[in-house]
């Protein structure tokens, strides 16, 4: 019998959250000043590298685990994750006076493909990252629950492998605009994500330790920027460094465990859902960063807490009474 590799574990990684408050810091940063972080939008590679992951990781060890997966309860996860909280922050956009146009795409998931239509977003427009994760969350799960284990290495890498190639090639094919924003140039990261699940453990940790530092300091160099010469090519090296930085955060290192990481990532969501709102406002920036804290909050505490909370009651209320029913006899 042919022996594979365990798939990432269904167990909590501390450090993967505290890695993921790095990646909201660094798209906060760029967002706030482009001149001082002129690569920081490599955040969204990080994250979409910590996303591919993470939830191939969770899909992989329920089949592993059940044998099947529960479609159904995944999708409904990712829905009450995402929707609430940006259904609040669109109406109050469209309350501030915001037009049905901007949000019927950012509420539709396809502000991706809107951006690269020529429609401007306005305050709304970082919400193009969202879709391309929705699109990613709808279609993965399919793949992973068609795939024999034995052949997750193989099929997996495949992707990611062509994945980047087409990345490569639209650079020279398509317009910027897709190369940013669409979602198959974007799974070239997603799917790399997706390989480092269920390639399994490595020993490269003295290799790759220094990853998150290099991100951060070569994310501050102006030919990486928006303007600089290496501004699409950079995204190999954010790809690089993205997937090295995962790597060596599975490992559990100490210092992306600490709880304020923890805590930020835990309210990362919200945190990048408002920024974007109140620093491309017409208001001081001290302003726009205590309404962004009293927001992601607000967000936190009255709107995803709640849901989450009450999907979690409602799932152990079935649970419970799929497990007491007794059988009838006639």
């Amino acid at each position: 019998m042919v022996r594979h590799r365990p798939s990432l574990s269904m167990g909590r990684i501390p450090a993967l959250d505290g890695l993921r408050a790095v990646a909201i810091a660094m798209v906060v940063g760029y967002h706030i000043d482009k001149t001082v972080v002129p690569a920081g939008h490599w955040g969204v590679t990080l994250f979409f590298v910590l996303s591919g992951f993470v939830i191939t990781g969770s899909l992989c060890a329920e089949v592993d685990r059940t044998g099947r997966l529960d479609l159904g309860s995944f999708y409904r996860k990712r829905l009450l994750r995402l929707f609430p909280a940006l259904l609040a922050v669109c109406l109050v956009m469209v309350a501030v006076g915001t037009e049905w146009s901007r949000v019927v795409p950012t509420l539709g998931l396809y502000a991706n493909y809107a951006r690269i239509d020529g429609l401007h977003l306005g305050r709304l427009t970082h919400t193009w990252f969202i879709a391309v994760i929705a699109h990613f969350y709808l279609l993965w799960p399919l793949v992973i629950g068609w795939l024999p284990a034995r052949h997750r290495i193989r099929v997996v890498g495949g992707l990611a492998l062509v994945a980047v190639l087409w990345r490569a090639v639209a650079i020279g094919v398509m317009s910027p605009g897709w190369v940013y924003n669409a979602t198959d140039t974007n799974a070239a990261a997603l799917f790399v994500g997706g390989y480092l699940a269920v390639a399994g453990p490595t020993n490269s940790r003295a290799v790759v330790k220094w990853s998150v530092p290099g991100l951060l300091a070569l994310m501050l160099l102006p030919v990486f920027g928006d303007d600089g010469r290496a501004v699409l090519w950079g995204g190999f090296v954010a790809l690089t460094l993205s997937a090295m930085a995962v790597k060596y955060t599975s490992t559990g290192p100490a210092w992306l465990e600490h709880r304020v990481l923890v805590r930020v990532a835990e309210v990362s969501f919200g945190l990048y859902l408002w920024h974007y709102v109140f620093i491309r406002s017409d208001i001081p920036l001290w302003t726009a960063l205590v309404l962004t804290a009293a927001a992601t909050g607000a967000s936190w505490f009255l709107v995803e807490r709640p849901v989450l909370r009450l999907d979690a009651k409602l799932r152990n209320r079935s649970s419970t009474s799929r497990r007491t029913a007794l059988p009838t006899h006639s």
